[in-house]
């Protein structure tokens, strides 16, 4: 259930197959969390299908399926967090990524290749799960309702090491 692999963002540009979050919609300095911390007891993660979340660090989910391309995955902190949702996007030491592969997807060409990625000296651990949240870590549920069904229970969890 866990896959895990490397790759390296160049561009910020859809085009290149590269997300990279960046901070949205903060008005006031009083609101910045942009520096990177390393306690993140109060790290948080939030999925949203509609739109980013204003104040939080968010990368876009971007795959040419038509309800994916406006999903955001957010966190109250700057975590180097990225999404890599091309094959042209090539591998690399820079970043430790984990697969979000859906084994009911019945288009798997379009997920096969789809990653999260944070900075490899990150003290953070993604783990993927398609089968529900896992016990003993932190999980959000990244379910677009227009998606199928086998997406339901597909969940990113985390932990300190």
């Amino acid at each position: 259930m866990i896959v895990s692999f490397s790759a390296k963002v160049h561009h910020t540009r859809s085009e290149t197959g590269i997300e990279v979050a960046k901070l949205i919609g903060v008005h006031s300095a009083a609101n910045l969390t942009n520096q990177r911390i390393n306690n993140y007891a109060s790290l948080r993660f939030q999925f949203n299908t509609a739109s980013h979340i204003n104040g939080w660090w968010c990368v876009r989910m971007y795959e040419s399926t038509a309800s994916w391309q406006d999903n955001y995955l957010c966190t109250n902190y700057d975590i180097g967090l990225s999404w890599r949702w091309k094959s042209a996007a090539r591998c690399s030491s820079d970043l430790k990524c984990v697969a979000t592969v859906e084994p009911g997807d019945p288009q798997k060409d379009w997920w096969q290749d789809n990653a999260l990625c944070l900075p490899v000296n990150s003290n953070i651990e993604l783990i993927w799960s398609w089968c529900g949240p896992l016990a003993r870590v932190s999980c959000v549920q990244l379910y677009d309702s227009s998606s199928p069904a086998a997406f339901h229970d597909n969940h990113l969890c985390w932990k300190m090491k």
